[in-house]
């Protein structure tokens, strides 16, 4: 899914409880089953969560860009309380530096706990939570 030259979104066509013109290409591209960053049109610099501008040049145009998915813990931390809808407790949360060189959050649920590890190899498994198409790590 491409994006058009000022990062305005296509439209939106994913499920995700929020829809804006910095998020919808991303909730898309997991419709689809590909995790998608913002690359900056002007530098290349990649950045995540997605925003307006880039960070480093300020440019305002950008591309949706693919990414592997693959990566390793960068850091996490477990939740145990207030309980959260749809989550088991305990619920790791990761800090994944993604191959291509961008950190991205995201849940490792499903993963006990006692196994994670800094540095642990990991990859983006596409699931779904009710009706919105997401994105967990899983170990690789």
């Amino acid at each position: 899914m491409a994006d058009s030259a000022d990062g305005a979104g296509t439209g939106r066509a994913h499920n995700a409880p929020c829809s804006n013109r910095d998020y919808d290409f991303f909730y898309a591209g997991l419709e689809e089953g590909r995790l998608l960053i913002q690359r900056c049109s002007a530098c290349g610099a990649l950045r995540n969560p997605p925003s307006p501008s880039c960070p480093e040049c300020r440019s305002l145009k950008w591309t949706a860009e693919p990414m592997s998915g693959e990566g390793e813990v960068f850091s996490y931390m477990v939740h145990y309380h207030p309980p959260l809808p749809g989550f088991a407790s305990p619920h790791p949360v990761a800090v994944v530096a993604l191959k291509e060189g961008v950190r991205f959050v995201a849940a490792m649920d499903g993963t006990p706990v006692e196994s994670i590890a800094i540095g642990m190899p990991v990859r983006a498994e596409f699931i779904r939570r009710g009706e919105v198409a997401s994105v967990r790590f899983k170990t690789a």
